[in-house]
């Protein structure tokens, strides 16, 4: 209506008059272009959403990620037209800037004292560090260094532990008196299973919970057991699933199976199947076959998870190509049972699942040492 009035006005106007208006107007509007045979495009108008306030659009378009990014998307970028405007005065000093730090780096590596000095203080940084490495170097193979690494380290424990029992016991015992956590595991496993001396599960327990305050994963889910049969210390589950967690954490499996067992019976814990779900996952994935039965079980009830037979069928399968025969015989009843899409469905569910596992090294007995 603005515009219609305007013309309104100027049609009432005297023909003197129109001249005038026309030069005011021009001149109040100095950026109109003056050149004959160009003509201007309407700008077209932005569209209220809110991107031209700096927040970020409340619907974006969906977009593909990678399977498993969960991280939000970031606020949009500045429109291109303001960046280009507020960096347009700035551009010419920034070019400048760069023009005379090119042409002042020949001038500084050109003079040769500059290189001399430059080329002298590389020539020290080098040898340095090659006087440091050989320093390392050194400590490590002969020193005090090397002698304490190598007793500390559990390969070497077992490779150099003697034959006999006794000497055994007397060996792990020295190491674990110069605070070696490791030794401390091998005297409470001694203690454990009886071999070359009396089994003594009170004696065990002692050492398994040293070695296990001392954080060696394996000797904090043996304690567990031990919390849990009570074997040589007061039956108490609630340590159990407790020294379980700790080392379920540690991604410790048979643990983390331990402790999802916990949790379906509500043992030591609460009753939890999705917290028991997601550490039979945890166990599953690195190869321990119990935890895929469960977990399949768990599917085909609905406990925790979704039902789904096809998910079942493939945990199920998974187990039941490493040894598990009743797991492989209920896969075979849940796949004749599906429809033929849910059939294509369970393989192509089960392909995935068997290569998200990965299955422990079988683990080779250390060599004895020499008595």
């Amino acid at each position: 209506m603005a515009n219609s009035d305007t013309a309104i006005e100027m049609t009432q106007l005297p023909p003197g008059e129109r001249g005038n208006v026309r030069r005011r107007i021009a001149a109040l509007i100095p950026a109109l272009p003056r050149i004959r045979g160009i003509r201007t495009r309407p700008a077209f108008a932005p569209v209220d959403n809110g991107a031209d306030s700096g927040q970020p659009l409340e619907n974006l378009p969906p977009f593909v990620e990678t399977i498993g990014f969960d991280e939000p998307a970031g606020p949009l970028p500045a429109p291109v037209q303001a960046r280009e405007a507020a960096g347009a005065s700035a551009t010419p000093e920034r070019l400048r800037a760069l023009v005379q730090r090119w042409r002042a780096a020949p001038s500084a590596s050109s003079d040769p004292g500059a290189r001399r000095s430059r080329n002298f203080a590389f020539a020290a940084k080098c040898a340095v560090a090659v006087f440091v490495v050989a320093a390392i170097a050194y400590l490590g193979a002969f020193g005090p260094l090397g002698r304490s690494v190598s007793v500390k380290r559990p390969s070497d424990l077992l490779a150099l532990a003697p034959s006999d029992p006794a000497q055994r016991l007397a060996y792990f015992q020295r190491a674990a008196e110069a605070g070696n956590a490791d030794a401390e595991l091998q005297i409470a496993i001694l203690y454990a299973k009886g071999e070359g001396l009396t089994q003594d599960y009170a004696i065990a327990a002692k050492w398994f919970r040293a070695a296990a305050e001392h954080g060696v994963v394996r000797a904090q889910f043996d304690l567990g057991v031990l919390y849990e049969r009570g074997r040589g210390v007061d039956m108490d589950q609630t340590e159990a699933a407790n020294w379980y967690l700790r080392a379920a954490k540690a991604n410790y499996p048979l643990a983390q199976y331990n402790l999802a067992v916990a949790y379906t019976k509500g043992q030591g814990t609460r009753k939890d199947f999705a917290e028991a779900a997601l550490w039979y996952r945890r166990a599953a994935g690195q190869g321990v076959v119990q935890a895929m039965v469960n977990l399949g079980m768990l599917y085909e009830r609905g406990d925790g998870v979704p039902a789904s037979p096809i998910d079942a069928y493939a945990w199920y399968l998974a187990a039941g190509r490493r040894g598990n025969q009743p797991a492989e015989r209920r896969a075979g009843e849940l796949y004749a049972a599906l429809p033929r899409m849910d059939q294509i469905r369970a393989e192509a569910l089960a392909s995935d699942v068997a290569g998200s596992i990965h299955d422990p090294e079988p683990a080779e007995k250390p060599k004895a040492g020499g008595s």
